[in-house]
Formats: C-alpha cells, sequence, structure tokens
C-alpha cells in the first residue's frame, strides 16, 4: 500500500509534477556547480602559474588555497545533488564536509591581530560541532 493512495486523482497528479519540478531544479543546479566547479579549478590552476609573479609569495599560496578549498566545497555541494539523484534523500556527510571545508577557509583568510575573542570562540566551536557531526555520522555506517 502506497503512501499516496488516499489521495485524489489530482492532487497525486499535483504531486507528480511537483517530484518531476524538483528533479528537474536538482539538474539545473548540478549542472551549475559543475560549471562552478571547474571555473574554480582553472581559476586555481591559473594562480599555480602565475605564483612566481605574485608580488608575495605566501600571500599567492594563500589565494591558491582559498580557491582550492573553494573548489572543494562545490564538489561537495555537488556530491550532495548526486547523491539525491541516485538515493532519493539527501545526504548529510557531504554537507558537514563542505561546512568544515569553508571553516577552514574562513580560518586561512582571517587577519588574527583583528579577530575578536567572540569570534575566535565561535569559529572553534563551529569546527568542533562539525568534526563531532562527522565523527557521529562515520561511527553509525560502520
Amino acid at each position: 500500500m502506497s503512501d499516496y493512495d488516499h489521495l485524489s486523482p489530482t492532487m497525486k497528479t499535483v504531486l507528480d509534477i511537483i517530484s518531476r519540478s524538483t528533479l528537474i531544479i536538482y539538474a539545473l543546479i548540478a549542472i551549475l556547480l559543475i560549471v562552478i566547479a571547474l571555473l574554480t579549478f582553472f581559476d586555481a590552476a591559473y594562480l599555480i602559474l602565475t605564483i612566481f609573479s605574485h608580488e608575495n609569495l605566501i600571500q599567492g599560496i594563500v589565494e591558491i588555497l582559498y580557491v582550492l578549498l573553494l573548489t572543494i566545497i562545490v564538489v561537495e555541494v555537488l556530491e550532495t545533488v548526486t547523491s539525491y539523484f541516485r538515493t532519493g534523500r539527501i545526504l548529510v556527510r557531504p554537507i558537514l564536509i563542505a561546512g568544515l571545508t569553508a571553516m577552514v577557509r574562513k580560518v586561512l583568510i582571517i587577519n588574527i591581530e583583528e579577530m575578536h575573542i567572540t569570534e575566535s570562540i565561535a569559529i572553534i566551536g563551529i569546527i568542533g560541532v562539525l568534526v563531532a557531526g562527522i565523527y557521529v555520522l562515520w561511527k553509525t555506517e560502520m
């Protein structure tokens, strides 16, 4: 017996249209994420090729890491969308990994001298929660 047997034929048709619309939107999002991932990857490759023309080598390396981490974030979000197509549900682990990567990216660009102690505590707390979430998911999948 289906969850939708009690619905009228009109309501079943409406739900079917909504489901198909959702899949189309997810497919469009996946295409845009692929384009963004490729653009950020090529940007990182360009930055690597031009690293020695940068005034400050360390700053250039940080910029490369910044772009590469952005690429990883986009790929993890894309993995969430593709896993939805495979399984029909949203997986939490790629979202947590993308969040953790975003926080590492934030730490790389922060100027420590200008940061307030509350911001530091918040960032440490967020990173701790994300790591704990990833660990709990890893343990439950074993």
